[in-house]
């Protein structure tokens, strides 16, 4: 096989004929069938040809998403190959390293030899700079993409990766899962949506946005399926100083200094339950019986005016955001 015929069998799942034959030719063992939550991902090494195989169940693709759960049980998945590291030379070694695979493994594309001039050319000069490498990234279909390190230093090629295209998940499809029992606070998320929505923050069409959207938790969770796939991912958020970063920093349980060392904390769960009036019962509980929160939590449901003030205790702590983090750049 030749590298083309490997980035044909990125994203295919791992029973298809295609990986059992790619695991026979190359004496890989057995492609994995299912993989668990526990898991996360399995890895397959080509120690002829130096290619490292991972196969995972998570990919932020809408072609693979949510993932899907062999036995309904919200543990066991069907999985697909995800990416594969094609060169990767080692950090250390007296030997000069020099990559199995033949030259005409690598036509058409980058190669463990090719200099810097000849990756910006490839990449249409196009590239990012960290402190030790120049990082290249290239579309090569709808599904697969090439990522090449090229270390500043030694002036070479040292990984070449393909993988599959995938977004930044902000807010996952169990966030927007009524049957998702770990989320004590669902109203929170649905409330999300409504807040980016009456704010223009999503990258959504001029007639959805002449659409009305109501405070209604169901409505707004049918809405999220029907234009937002059940997710929030940073591409399907415009480009609006600090707001993906602020989904990120509500979407976690931290919190930010202020100037006079204050912590603010900017969680979507305690800024809910705070606008629901629960907040000191809920320390309560936490401190008395940390098990006992869930239950609580799961009690909690906005009406219409504690709706509209959550949505106006999210702009406010937006502006906040916006502020601290000018202060602490």
């Amino acid at each position: 096989m030749i590298l083309q015929d490997l980035i044909s069998l990125i994203g295919v799942k791992s029973m298809d004929p295609r990986i059992a034959q790619l695991f026979e030719q190359n004496s890989l063992g057995k492609p994995p069938k299912t993989i668990t939550s526990n898991q996360g991902q399995k890895a397959f090494k080509d120690k002829q040809q130096l290619i490292d195989y991972t196969f995972k169940f998570d990919i932020t693709n809408d072609r693979y998403y949510p993932p899907v759960s062999v036995k309904n049980d919200d543990y066991t998945f069907d999985n697909y190959l995800s990416n594969m590291v094609v060169f990767s030379k080692p950090e250390r070694g007296k030997k000069e390293f020099v990559d199995p695979k033949p030259i005409s493994f690598w036509d058409g594309f980058i190669n463990p030899g090719s200099s810097l001039e000849e990756c910006l050319a490839y990449f249409d000069n196009q590239s990012r700079s960290t402190r030790n490498s120049t990082i290249f990234e290239k579309s090569l279909n709808d599904i697969a993409e090439i990522k090449v390190w090229f270390a500043n230093d030694k002036k070479q090629v040292t990984t070449i990766e393909i993988r599959i295209i995938e977004d930044t998940e902000i807010f996952a499809h169990s966030d927007f899962n009524p049957a998702n029992k770990f989320n004590t606070v669902p109203q929170s998320y649905s409330l999300l949506v409504k807040w980016l929505f009456d704010n223009k923050y999503l990258n959504l069409s001029a007639e959805t946005y002449s659409q009305e959207l109501s405070l209604d938790h169901t409505d707004i969770l049918a809405f999220a399926k029907t234009h937002l796939k059940s997710h929030i991912w940073d591409t399907q958020i415009r480009d609006i100083p600090y707001l993906r970063s602020f989904l990120f920093e509500i979407a976690s349980n931290s919190s930010i200094k202020n100037k006079d060392g204050e912590e603010i904390n900017f969680y979507i769960k305690n800024l809910y339950v705070k606008t629901a009036g629960k907040w000191e019962e809920h320390q309560e509980i936490y401190d008395a019986d940390i098990s006992g929160l869930k239950d609580f939590e799961s009690t909690i449901f906005l009406d219409a005016t504690q709706s509209s003030q959550f949505l106006d205790t999210l702009t406010e702590h937006f502006t906040l955001f916006a502020q601290l983090t000018e202060i602490n750049e």
